[in-house]
């Protein structure tokens, strides 16, 4: 069953109403709390996905009705995945006030670690009562909601959802060493995520430059304003593993890829944290950890507790603080460092996101691309960031996993497969998020390979196991 008609179909078994043509608002929610006709559920872990994840939730609401609300300050016009580590999603589905609460702190360990250690995670207050106010400007097409507060439901219950129904893994939960079998059921959402290198801007020119790409930083300014995957400069893995391992001769400064200008410049690197799926990924593609066992077989990252004077770790909890650091990094002509899932998209971020760039890795860029998908005369690579993964070309591309709790709510246990299949079956083909792939084992109709402009369907596929190299078989 297609995501819509599923959630418009547990909709009407709770209530029935008129759609609003308006985004919904706290007394509205609040109003539906009291009639008993609200549904409301809670999802955590990985913000890599955050925007796609919001998408496949928005697929089920009415037209016009979707509100988005967090606990940032921020007026800008900001999208989910820009909005923090804290963030809720409400609208009307068949005239049925639905809000989603999402937490993505910390990173996907968090879509099991409530439900197998008893992990406390924060959300937004019930929204009636979170004391949010409107942003001055709004996400296009929605309401943003601002300055929401926090509770810990937990430990202090607000009368709502108080544990997560389930959530988002970028990677497998065994990647994390945890086996969640006792405590709900994990699937393959037969979707990959591409990841790319992220860096500075002035990191990003001074690369352009020592490759012989331009003469001069000036030179690339003027003939490359647009930073296009093609003029892009190269990293190779090997030279990313040999930064982000600990105890590696590449952390001293960057004169090592970029010569005399990055001598005595400190390396920063802006890694996330342990718990965070994005980690895990790099861990397991770059340093095969833990993918390989025995001496020397798997290298270990570095940490905060690794830095030095001039190597400076520092682990965030969320993709948008990656993106803040490496902004700020950038605006004081620092050199910083670190890994991105392709659903982040600099060009459509808020300013205080936007100044970070992807790398070619091993030769090859993840936004490269030569399909025209909007049948408007120019390649879409860039925009959808995924026909190199598809090919087989790119490697860093991982396979996502959906977790539901065995204590789940009805809503939550409906709307995460729900959102899952939009993922990974969707009905339009078209629809599918920049930089998501489809598993051709999930038995998508959409197009693969480079053979049809709206391609999307991998070529090959790591069979559920993130730490296997891929497979092409057509």
């Amino acid at each position: 069953m297609q995501v819509k008609q599923l959630i418009l179909a547990v909709a009407a078994t709770l209530a029935a109403g008129s759609v609003l043509a308006a985004p919904v608002t706290p007394a509205q929610i609040g109003a539906a709390r009291n009639a008993g006709t609200l549904q409301e559920t809670w999802i955590s872990g990985a913000s890599a996905p955050t925007f796609n994840i919001f998408r496949g939730f928005e697929l089920g609401c009415d037209a016009n009705s979707v509100s988005l609300f967090s606990n940032a300050s921020s007026d800008t016009s900001v999208r989910p995945g820009s909005l923090g580590n804290y963030a809720a999603y409400a609208c009307t589905r068949g005239g049925v006030v639905s809000v989603v609460y999402h937490t993505v702190f910390d990173g996907s360990l968090n879509a099991y670690a409530p439900h197998v250690n008893g992990t406390q995670l924060q959300r937004l207050r019930r929204l009636e009562n979170a004391s949010c106010a409107v942003a001055t400007s709004s996400f296009p097409g929605h309401v943003n909601y601002k300055s929401c507060t926090l509770v810990n439901p937990a430990a202090t219950p607000d009368g709502a959802i108080a544990k997560p129904a389930g959530g988002f893994s970028d990677i497998e939960a065994s990647l994390f060493g945890l086996d969640v079998s006792s405590a709900g059921t994990e699937v393959e959402a037969n979707v990959g995520q591409t990841f790319g290198v992220a860096v500075t801007v002035p990191l990003y020119r001074a690369l352009q430059v020592a490759q012989g790409i331009y003469a001069s930083v000036a030179a690339a300014n003027a003939a490359d304003a647009a930073f296009s995957p093609a003029n892009a400069p190269n990293i190779s893995s090997a030279q990313y593993s040999s930064i982000i391992a600990q105890g590696s001769g590449y952390q001293t400064d960057w004169s090592p890829l970029v010569g005399a200008t990055g001598s005595g410049k400190a390396v920063y690197l802006e890694r996330r944290v342990a718990s965070s799926g994005t980690q895990a990924s790099s861990n397991a593609n770059f340093l095969k950890n833990p993918c390989s066992n025995g001496a020397f077989a798997n290298l270990q990252p570095a940490g905060v507790a690794d830095s030095t004077t001039s190597f400076v770790v520092t682990e965030h909890s969320g993709s948008g603080n990656v993106k803040t650091a490496l902004t700020t990094r950038g605006t004081s002509n620092q050199f910083a460092i670190g890994v991105l899932s392709m659903e982040n998209n600099w060009r459509s971020d808020s300013a205080e996101n936007a100044g970070y760039r992807y790398l070619k890795l091993d030769g090859v860029h993840p936004e490269a691309g030569t399909l025209d998908v909007n049948g408007n005369g120019t390649a879409d690579g860039l925009e959808f960031a995924r026909e190199t993964a598809i090919n087989g070309n790119y490697a860093f591309h991982m396979e996502m996993r959906s977790f539901v709790a065995n204590t789940a709510d009805n809503f939550g246990r409906d709307l995460i497969p729900a959102i899952t299949e939009a993922l990974g079956n969707p009905a339009n083909c078209a629809d599918v998020p920049r930089g998501l792939t489809l598993n051709p084992l999930g038995g998508s109709s959409c197009s693969s390979g480079s053979s049809s402009e709206l391609a999307v369907v991998a070529k090959g596929t790591r069979f559920g196991n993130n730490c296997a190299p891929q497979q092409l078989f057509f």
